[in-house]
């Protein structure tokens, strides 16, 4: 085993054990617990057997092997920072109704209150 396959392994084994004590721990969301288990797996194989990226490139007909595992982290990192400005803006829609909904129930209970006064 080479240098490099033993930092990539040892890499990926840090990886692959923070994922697992926080997914044990509850701290990812049943649904990301999942996509980080299985990057993490990916993550680990890739980083105990560095040569499968070396024969995906060549199938892929990527002239620079090494490039595909960080093509494919960049692709990841742009699909997880657009999941997270969607699920923003659905938040952002969510807390705008909610505080509508609140300002129309204080009206609500000013105008029930101004009522209760004059009777």
């Amino acid at each position: 085993m080479q240098n490099y396959q033993i930092f990539s392994a040892g890499i990926a084994i840090i990886f692959f054990v923070t994922a697992f004590i926080l997914v044990r721990r509850d701290n990812i969301l049943p649904g990301s617990a999942i996509r980080w288990t299985l990057l993490s797996v990916l993550i680990l194989i890739l980083g105990v057997f560095p040569q499968l990226s070396d024969i995906a490139a060549k199938l892929l007909g990527i002239s620079y092997p090494p490039i595909l595992p960080v093509l494919f982290a960049c692709i990841i990192l742009l699909l997880k920072a657009l999941l997270n400005d969607i699920e923003r803006t659905k938040d952002r829609a969510k807390i705008e109704r909610l505080v509508q909904r609140v300002a129309m129930l204080e009206q609500k209970i000013d105008s029930a209150t101004k009522y209760s006064n004059k009777v």
